[in-house]
């Protein structure tokens, strides 16, 4: 059921015009790849345990939905690389411990795929420049 409802959300947001950040979905991010997605997220990428199983953080690991991002613009490039290249041991720029999974646990496809979910639950958030 929940797995079903995320697919809907993320339906109407990857075929719907966008505010804000992005007028429409980078080519990167195509409905295949968020239903994808989704699985990894929830399964083989283990990522909801720290960002919470709507995106919305935990203490373990910050939100994904709403507020600023803090290393970069949001943009789907921008997730593709942080989702690739943040390991266990990675740290942010605060020295705060980044114990991401994706990179040591997912292929390029799988993580490409992670990084279009994140994209499109993501859309609330701004880059640490935006007003």
């Amino acid at each position: 059921m929940r797995t079903r409802w995320l697919l809907a959300i993320a339906t109407v947001i990857v075929s719907a015009p966008l505010s804000g950040q992005q007028l429409r979905a980078p080519d990167g991010v195509t409905l295949e790849r968020v239903r994808a997605g989704v699985d990894l997220y929830h399964g083989k990428g283990a990522c909801a345990p720290c960002h919470g199983v709507f995106g919305l953080g935990t203490p373990d690991g910050p939100g994904l939905t709403g507020g600023r991002w803090k290393l970069g613009d949001g943009g789907f490039d921008w997730l593709l690389h942080l989702t690739r290249h943040a390991g266990w041991g990675a740290t942010t720029r605060a020295g705060d411990p980044q114990p991401m999974r994706g990179p040591t646990v997912l292929d390029s496809a799988e993580v490409a795929a992670v990084a279009a979910y994140v994209w499109t639950i993501s859309r609330g958030r701004g880059s640490p420049s935006a007003p």
